[in-house]
């Protein structure tokens, strides 16, 4: 038995880990959509607050921060240009916020939709060399449908992977972290904020140097389903997808 033990562990203490101890950890963007030219779609209250409290938490963390406010499509491109062709050698890795609104189509700059796709595209290990082999995080902030998760009192687990899936980039060093599942509403409180990304702040700010990556948003999940919900009775549930490779220690 002790031998299985002391086999186990030395597993555990030889996993891969990202390299980290670069001179600077790395660029949070933070593309904050609050005002929209689009008919239907109104302004964001509460998303300043998720704004502010993203600053400090990835501030704390080590990141240099870049916020960018309203953006249009087109200027959303150029900033995303500038930032993808900076020289990101001396980095550990790169950090997007992404707050807007957004359906099952893809997310909203002011005036017109975009696709996260697209946006990913820019940081990629075939466009963006100098963060090839680095983790780049994407949390998006955004409603990817209209349906509204109630719950329902579970009698055993289920799988629904394939439809979590994204039909995006199959580039390694990824992660994907969204408020909520394809086709379900992302909850706002017009003072306190986002459930998902008042969450993340909390729990990073916790326990952002000392657990890994995967386990801190597995803490996001389960407080986000566990300690809202709205006045009709709605829940929430994040959804992570990834393609990192090694363990991330922030």
């Amino acid at each position: 038995m002790a031998r299985l033990v002391d086999f186990v562990y030395n597993e555990l203490d030889t996993r891969p880990s990202y390299k980290m101890d670069y001179p600077e950890k790395g660029l949070c963007l933070i593309l904050n959509m609050e005002h929209f030219d689009i008919q239907g779609y109104p302004r964001r209250t509460g998303s300043k607050k998720d704004k502010k409290t993203i600053k400090e938490t990835f501030k704390k963390l080590g990141f240099q921060i870049r916020t960018e406010d309203n953006l249009s499509c087109k200027e959303t491109e150029k900033v995303l240009l500038e930032v993808a062709t900076e020289d990101h050698s001396q980095r550990s890795c790169f950090a997007c916020v992404i707050l807007s609104h957004g359906n099952e189509h893809g997310i909203f700059a002011r005036d017109k939709i975009f696709t996260l796709k697209w946006l990913v595209t820019f940081f990629s290990n075939s466009y963006c060399g100098s963060l090839a082999g680095k983790p780049k995080l994407f949390f998006i902030q955004a409603c990817r449908g209209e349906e509204y998760d109630f719950g329902i009192e579970a009698d055993g687990p289920s799988d629904n992977a394939q439809g979590l899936a994204p039909q995006i980039l199959t580039e390694e060093d990824i992660l994907y972290v969204y408020s909520t599942p394809p086709g379900y509403f992302a909850w706002r409180n017009n003072v306190n904020g986002s459930w998902f990304i008042q969450s993340l702040c909390k729990i990073l700010q916790e326990h952002g140097k000392n657990l890994e990556l995967m386990q801190i948003l597995t803490r996001v999940n389960y407080a986000v389903a566990s300690d809202y919900e709205s006045s009709s009775g709605c829940k929430e549930m994040p959804c992570i997808v990834s393609m990192l490779t090694k363990e991330l220690y922030l």
